[in-house]
């Protein structure tokens, strides 16, 4: 599952701020099953962007790849790779 970081105790993400991800996201959104956001990004320099997951249940399961397009310029677009996480008791 996706955690919310505004429903979480300051605390539970400080370990986090080694991110640098403040300031990014124009607007964000928490979804059961992914993480949305909007960002203004103008820059040529790249930018990250991060989400917390918790484990809830042992076993492997799909990772799906992150993608990012422009609402304006269908044709800006890219897709990271895929991958497994392993959750284990």
């Amino acid at each position: 599952e996706i955690d919310n970081p505004n429903l979480l105790r300051g605390g539970d993400i400080a370990a986090l701020d080694w991110l640098d991800t403040v300031g990014v996201t124009r607007s964000t959104e928490f979804r059961q099953d992914r993480f949305l956001a909007a960002v203004d990004w103008t820059s040529s320099e790249p930018f990250r962007l991060a989400y917390v997951v918790r484990a809830v249940s042992p076993g492997s399961y799909h990772l799906p790849a992150a993608t990012v397009e422009d609402m304006y310029r269908p044709d800006y677009r890219a897709r990271s790779d895929e991958g497994r996480v392993t959750v284990t008791d």
